[in-house]
């Protein structure tokens, strides 16, 4: 299994294979359905979205002890409106759970970018992989405030890749 340490150059992105598995470390932003709409409406980023990737997750709290609660990822399609649009504004790279439109793969070609997949339902292991957890964001949003993370291992797999491969469709 390969590190993959962010941010990641363009090389790094076209060596990606759909189905590998990799362990992410480094910096990515936590950001869910309400902070696209405002991150779009207001015009504003919070983050450096060409090299930091966004995890679509919303944690629970942390509990005593913890940088973080239970991170598990949101279901990717929900973010399908968004996307289009964060897609121009330079992302390369999402991570989230679950398959998208075909559209929305094509767009993904389009600005070469990568889909990452983290495994559902294990959101209490995925936040011992989260080192940091600093609200950058609309606070008020609870649980979907705009937040950085630093990653040490999470596991991911890559589920559309650079070349037209899909885990999801078995290939290309």
């Amino acid at each position: 299994m390969r590190v993959i340490t962010l941010p990641v150059s363009s090389q790094v992105l076209g060596s990606l294979r759909a189905g590998e598995q990799i362990l992410l470390s480094g910096l990515v932003a936590t950001a869910r359905d309400a902070a696209h709409s405002l991150m779009l409406k207001t015009g504003s980023v919070p983050f450096d979205i060409r090299n930091i990737p966004i995890f679509y997750m919303g944690p629970s709290p942390a509990p005593p002890g913890r940088v973080i609660g239970s991170s598990g990822p949101t279901t990717s399609a929900r973010m399908e409106p968004f996307i289009p649009e964060m897609l121009e504004l330079g992302m390369k790279v999402v991570i989230g759970k679950g398959e998208m439109s075909e559209k929305i793969r094509k767009l993904f070609h389009r600005y070469d970018a990568v889909y990452l997949a983290a495994t559902g339902g294990a959101g209490a292991l995925a936040s011992t992989k989260i080192k940091s957890r600093k609200i950058v964001a609309w606070e008020h949003l609870g649980p979907e405030a705009v937040s950085i993370l630093e990653l040490e291992n999470l596991p991911v797999f890559v589920a559309w890749d650079l070349h037209n491969g899909n885990i999801y469709t078995g290939g290309q």
